[in-house]
């Protein structure tokens, strides 16, 4: 049976709450005189105004900790409060119901809500189970992969075979394609992984930044680009692992994508724009057409060979997945031959004395 949490200073409305839902529902009343922190475990949360007020952080508290799981909260409010609702309100509530509250849209409001929860909890488990799969055969097929290239190698060293020869040419393509392939489970990998544990938290963008660059320190080397970096707004609210991916790959595939008749120019810039912090990556690479902006982000999408440019075509979807996971927006603009802006835009928190981890 669902379990439903009344938080209601107004007695009669609490009373008739009761007595309409407690027939069909496992229904709970609050208790202020007993509250110690942190709300009991229930499938819905109907709560007035006052209350709302009193106890907004800890119904804020309950729906974070009960993700990826929807926990939907219904306001019991007047029409003329509902009308002076502020913005921020709405992070807590999903659902109003106004007084004098009709029984029959009463039921109608929880039956929808509490299907809602159902339905989110459903899609948690079946992403459960995918990912499972996913891992369970990635694992299978990294053992035939490994010995496929062992043995090639193996081959290769112990029958002596002369340099250029075309058996070695056959075993190194065998050897490259289970390279190939191993990166291609990786990226599968690190996709089915993203968000499993989010931690979202306030993050400074500067150290998260310079990891990454340390990170394709030889990239930038090897291609002689050149980094520009101007971070005007200092923290966001992120999983700092997710963004790091994040940057990582948009970074990455600056420097990969790049001109062969002129030097990489990559620029990290990140600003407020209203109440959040846009972060682009601007290159002056070889760019892609307007239709082309449509579908990058869609998982295996390659624009152009793998003889030109190495990768599975999953970065950019890992880009896609990580920074939806955190609440935020994405995008890129383009033009052929001249280069591509992709922005990723994130809420933004004011600075903070200690500074997050940010893996590097």
């Amino acid at each position: 049976m669902n379990r439903l949490l009344l938080m209601m200073a107004n007695k009669p409305n609490l009373r008739l709450l009761e007595n309409t839902l407690a027939s069909h529902y496992s229904v709970s009343l609050f208790d202020e005189a007993r509250y110690r922190g942190g709300l009991r475990t229930c499938d819905l949360i109907i709560v007035d105004g006052m209350m709302l007020e009193r106890y907004m952080d800890a119904i804020v508290s309950a729906k974070h900790e009960s993700l990826p799981v929807f926990l939907p909260v219904l306001l019991v409010t007047s029409r003329h409060s509902a009308g002076l609702a502020t913005r921020n309100l709405w992070k807590s509530v999903d659902e109003v119901i106004l007084t004098p509250i009709e029984r029959v849209e009463l039921q109608a409001r929880v039956e929808v809500m509490l299907r809602t929860r159902q339905m989110s909890a459903e899609l948690y488990q079946r992403n459960q189970d995918m990912e499972a799969f996913v891992h369970a055969v990635i694992h299978e097929l990294r053992a035939p992969l490994r010995a496929m290239s062992g043995f090639a190698e193996a081959v290769i060293e112990d029958a002596a075979l002369p340099e250029g020869c075309e058996a070695v040419t056959h075993l190194q393509r065998i050897m490259q394609a289970s390279q190939e392939m191993k990166r291609i489970l990786d990226s599968l990998l690190t996709f089915a992984r993203l968000g499993c544990e989010l931690q979202m938290q306030t993050v400074w963008l500067q150290p998260l930044v310079d990891s990454c660059l340390r990170e394709l320190e030889r990239e930038i080397a090897s291609t002689l680009a050149q980094i520009e970096c101007k971070i005007e707004c200092d923290t966001v609210e992120a999983d700092p692992l997710l963004l790091k991916v994040v940057m990582c790959n948009l970074i990455s595939n600056a420097l990969k994508f790049r001109c062969i008749d002129r030097k990489p120019l990559v620029q990290i810039r990140a600003y407020r724009r209203d109440e959040f912090c846009r972060i682009e990556v601007q290159d002056n690479g070889i760019g892609m057409l307007p239709e082309d902006l449509v579908r990058i982000f869609t998982p295996f999408t390659r624009l152009h060979g793998v003889e030109e440019y190495a990768g599975v075509g999953l970065g950019l979807s890992i880009v896609r997945k990580a920074v939806t996971l955190m609440g935020g927006r994405y995008g890129a603009e383009s033009v052929l031959n001249e280069g591509s802006t992709f922005w990723v835009e994130l809420p933004q928190v004011e600075g903070s004395e200690n500074e997050s981890t940010v893996g590097g």
